[in-house]
């Protein structure tokens, strides 16, 4: 059983803990502490949504741009046409005309890729310089031009480099040449070339494509392509245009936004079941410049605790969140857009915190136990005072709950010594009254009692066995009407004071 000192120290550190516990949860829901894997989630959910709509309106302004550039492209060629009174068809084995078509656009693709947010522009005209060429079934004429040496998106005032096309035009505008430059553009490079081919039609914003991550040939730079059909006045098909998105530029322009997390990558690729492909798509990291590198390994996505996924390839793990995104319409592969931490980084973010958690609970729970035994101390030690001087037989305190109770415990202490002196008095005249019903041989026993004798004394005494003398005693006990040996001697001891009282009275007396 507790003391009363040991129970209220209880009391105190569970009320306090609760009290100190409230203000705890309370600084845990304001993010004071670290982030808890529930906040690192919400925190992933917001870059997510915010790369998901930053990314959005960037593939959707790009293909708008892409579709003014097929219109501006496809009427030059149309005025080119209509001057020289000739069909496109013309273009075909005629050197001098194909340039003239790429001199006028260049001009075009100069002046939008210096509007558009990408990292190059090119147009592919459905003719040949020679058709009788081995593989000019493959080949295309055109003009390709990218911004040289990206260090910024969108450059204020940007240097081109060279990549397809007539090398008079390049080297008229002075633009550096691409060590893989080469006069027209191989097919065989743009799979989706007959497709856009095939299902060209007046409406652009139906038939525009953007192609998976692709690398450029003969290079280590890889990009992404939005294609654009060119689309004469009366459905003929020129060919396409479009924009170049490189990795390094899209690294560059789409940073993904810190939150509690610093390593965080963001990646638009496909997805095929339950894999996101890299390999497809463009990755990007922080402003600081971290990403993941994600090489093309496919990461298998798999569903954990608190709504997140796991990403696993041989690169590494990674744990974040993903939503669907539709690029384009001629494209029926799923696209996706992610946003995800190491998985050593989600492990140590979550073990900081829970760390945190008992490291303030600890620290919580002795300040509790500090302040109880403390406040304990201060309530208990009237009481104990109070206690003690009781003890002493002080009859009054410090406290005047203690006072209250020693008035009534003295108060029932006199009703008791009343009521017990009334009974004994009753008893006792009882007591004498019944001794005249004793027989000679209980009388003999009830003498040697009050002499002191013990039963066993009494048996010898007497010359009789110690059961007789039992047997003396209960009848002794039901004639004087008492239930014990200790009564007996009480009343024996008054019957010795009574002849005492009666002589002092009689010397008063006389």
């Amino acid at each position: 059983m507790l003391s009363l000192s040991n129970r209220l120290s209880v009391f105190l550190s569970l009320l306090i803990s609760i009290i100190i516990f409230g203000v705890f949860f309370a600084l845990l829901f304001s993010n004071i502490l670290s982030p808890s894997p529930s906040a690192l989630k919400k925190g992933l959910q917001v870059s997510l949504d915010e790369y998901t709509n930053s990314l959005s309106e960037y593939y959707n302004n790009t293909a708008a741009q892409g579709i003014l550039l097929s219109q501006h492209i496809s009427q030059s060629v149309e005025e080119l046409l209509s001057e020289q009174h000739v069909s496109f068809d013309a273009l075909n084995d005629n050197p001098k005309l194909i340039e003239t078509v790429e001199e006028k656009s260049y001009t075009i693709l100069s002046t939008a890729l210096r509007i558009a947010d990408c990292s190059g522009a090119f147009v592919v005209f459905d003719a040949t310089v020679n058709t009788k060429l081995q593989g000019a079934e493959s080949s295309r004429c055109g003009v390709y031009i990218r911004l040289d040496n990206i260090s910024i998106s969108k450059p204020v005032n940007p240097d081109f480099t060279w990549l397809r096309g007539v090398y008079e035009i390049g080297a008229k505008h002075r633009h550096v040449f691409h060590n893989k430059w080469e006069l027209e553009f191989n097919l065989d490079n743009f799979p989706f070339y007959h497709t856009l081919k095939q299902h060209a039609e007046a409406n652009l914003a139906n038939c525009f494509y953007y192609s998976p991550k692709m690398k450029l040939p003969g290079t280590w730079e890889s990009m992404m392509w939005l294609c654009v059909p060119l689309v004469g006045s009366h459905k003929e098909f020129y060919g396409i245009c479009g924009f170049e998105i490189s990795s390094l530029y899209f690294k560059l322009k789409h940073t993904t936004n810190k939150n509690d997390a610093q390593n965080i990558t963001g990646l638009i690729a496909q997805k095929q079941d339950d894999f996101l492909l890299p390999a497809t798509g463009l990755e990007s990291g922080t402003a600081s410049g971290y990403f993941a590198d994600l090489g093309s390994s496919p990461l298998k996505t798999e569903k954990i605790l608190r709504g997140l996924n796991r990403y696993s390839s041989q690169t590494g793990t990674f744990v974040g969140l993903d939503k669907p995104l539709r690029l384009s319409p001629l494209d029926n592969t799923e696209w996706s857009v992610a946003t995800f931490i190491p998985k050593d980084d989600y492990n140590f973010i979550t073990n900081i915190y829970y760390l945190e958690i008992v490291i303030i609970c600890i620290i919580f729970f002795c300040l509790a136990l500090v302040l109880s035994h403390y406040l304990r101390r201060m309530y208990i030690k009237p009481v104990l005072s109070g206690i003690n001087a009781m003890k002493k037989g002080e009859k009054k305190t410090s406290i005047l709950e203690i006072d209250d109770l020693i008035s009534f415990l003295q108060e029932q202490e006199a009703q008791k010594q009343q009521i017990s002196s009334d009974a004994d008095m009753t008893g006792f005249v009882n007591f004498q009254n019944n001794i005249e019903k004793l027989s000679n041989a209980e009388r003999n026993v009830f003498n040697l009692y009050l002499e002191g004798y013990s039963a066993q004394e009494i048996a010898d005494k007497l010359f009789i066995s110690i059961n007789t003398v039992k047997s003396h005693n209960r009848r002794i006990y039901t004639k004087l009407e008492i239930s014990s040996r200790k009564e007996l001697l009480i009343y024996a001891k008054m019957l010795k004071k009574e002849p005492e009282k009666n002589t002092h009275d009689k010397k008063k007396t006389i």
